[in-house]
C-alpha cells in the first residue's frame, strides 16, 4: 500500500501517535514513526502534492521532529537524518511555529529565549500537568531559562511549587517526580522501583542521544553486546521496557548489515569476536530484530522490514567434505 495524502491527513497527525507527558509509551517507537511520517509527506510535497493543509501537516512534523529531539535529548541534524538542507527544514518549522503559539514557546526557549529570563532557572515555561495526577497529587512539568526540565506540585492552597533539581529530559524529570512521591501501596517497594527506573533511565539516555549514529558493522555488534549487558541488570519494569527496545533495534541493525551483504548472521559474526557464531546466537538476533519491526517502526514499514528478516538466513551447516 502507497499513503497518498489523504491517508496521512487522517494517520499522520501527531497527536495519534505522540504521547509526551507518558514516557512509558517510549522512545524509540515514537522517533521512527515520526521520522518516516515526515520523510513519506515530504516526499508528497515534493512531488506536487500543494493542499494546504497538507502543507501544514509536513511543517508540524518537522517541528515535532525538533521537539522530541529536546524532550528525549537525542542528537539531530536535519539534513543528515531527512536529507533536507537545515535552512530549508528550519523554514518549515517557521512555518509551523507562525501558527502555534504554545510550540513557539517551546521552540523560543530552547533558542533565541526572547521570552524567558534567559539563564534564569527561576524562569520557567509551563509544559502541562501530569495525566497520571490524582486528586491527591496534582503534577506540573516545565522548561527553565537553563533549558532544562523541572517538575512541580501543587500545594493545597493551589500554589504551584517547583522542586530546586532540574533534568536533562522529561522522561528524567518525571521519573523524579513520582519517585519523590512514591507514596501508594508498599512505600518502599514504590520507591525502590522509581530509584532504579531513574538509574537505568540515565544509561538509556546516552543510547537515545545517539539512536541515529551510522555505526559500521564491527561497532554495531559491541554495541548490541553492550546493551544486552545492560538490558541483563535492570530491576524497573521501566527500564527494561527501554532497553528491550534499544536492544532490538540494534539486532536489526546488526541483521540488516548482514542482509545488505549478502550473507548470514553466523557468518556476519564470524568476523567479530564479541559474540559467538552459533545457530542460537543468529537465531536470537533474528528474533529480537522481528520484534524490533513488530513493535516500534512504522507500521506502515512492517510489510518490507519483515520481507527484509524473511530472506535473511540465520545460519547454513557447514558439510564435512569426504575423502
Amino acid at each position: 500500500m502507497t499513503e497518498n495524502s489523504t491517508w496521512h491527513l487522517t494517520h499522520s497527525q501527531p497527536h495519534k501517535f505522540l504521547d509526551y507527558f507518558n514516557p512509558t509509551n517510549g522512545f524509540i517507537r515514537q522517533i521512527n514513526i515520526l521520522l518516516n511520517r515526515f520523510k513519506s509527506v515530504q516526499n508528497l510535497c515534493a512531488e506536487g502534492e500543494t493542499q494546504e493543509e497538507f502543507t501544514h501537516l509536513r511543517n508540524e512534523l518537522a517541528f515535532h521532529l525538533v521537539k522530541m529531539s529536546r524532550w528525549w535529548g537525542f542528537d539531530f541534524c536535519p539534513q543528515g537524518l531527512t536529507g533536507i538542507r537545515n535552512p530549508l527544514f528550519l523554514t518549515y518549522v517557521k512555518a509551523h511555529l507562525a501558527r502555534n503559539v504554545n510550540d513557539e514557546s517551546f521552540f523560543d526557549t530552547f533558542t533565541l529565549q526572547k521570552h524567558m529570563h534567559s539563564g534564569d532557572a527561576g524562569h520557567i515555561l509551563v509544559l502541562g500537568q501530569d495525566p497520571f495526577s490524582t486528586p491527591d497529587l496534582t503534577l506540573y512539568y516545565g522548561v527553565d531559562g537553563k533549558k532544562n526540565f523541572r517538575f512541580a506540585t501543587l500545594t493545597h492552597t493551589q500554589e504551584t511549587q517547583w522542586h530546586r533539581y532540574s533534568y536533562p529530559d522529561f522522561a528524567s524529570a518525571w521519573l523524579a517526580a513520582w519517585s519523590t512521591h512514591a507514596s501508594a501501596g508498599d512505600v518502599r517497594k514504590n520507591l525502590s522501583e522509581y530509584l532504579a527506573a531513574e538509574r537505568e533511565h540515565a544509561c538509556a539516555r546516552i543510547w537515545h542521544q545517539r539512536y541515529f549514529h551510522r555505526n559500521e558493522t564491527q561497532m554495531g555488534i559491541r554495541l548490541y553486546a553492550d546493551a544486552t549487558q545492560q538490558l541483563s541488570i535492570c530491576k524497573s519494569p521501566f527500564g527494561k521496557a527501554e532497553f528491550e527496545a534499544i536492544v532490538n533495534s540494534l539486532a536489526f541493525d546488526v541483521v540488516k548489515h548482514a542482509f545488505t551483504g549478502n550473507i548470514t548472521i553466523a557468518d556476519l559474526l564470524a568476523d567479530n569476536k564479541t559474540l559467538d557464531n552459533s545457530l542460537r546466537t543468529a537465531n536470537t538476533l533474528k528474533h529480537r530484530a522481528r520484534a524490533h519491526v513488530a513493535t516500534t517502526v512504522d507500521p506502515t514499514l512492517k510489510a518490507e522490514l519483515d520481507a527484509l528478516l524473511d530472506s535473511t538466513l540465520s545460519y547454513i551447516p557447514r558439510r564435512c567434505s569426504g575423502t
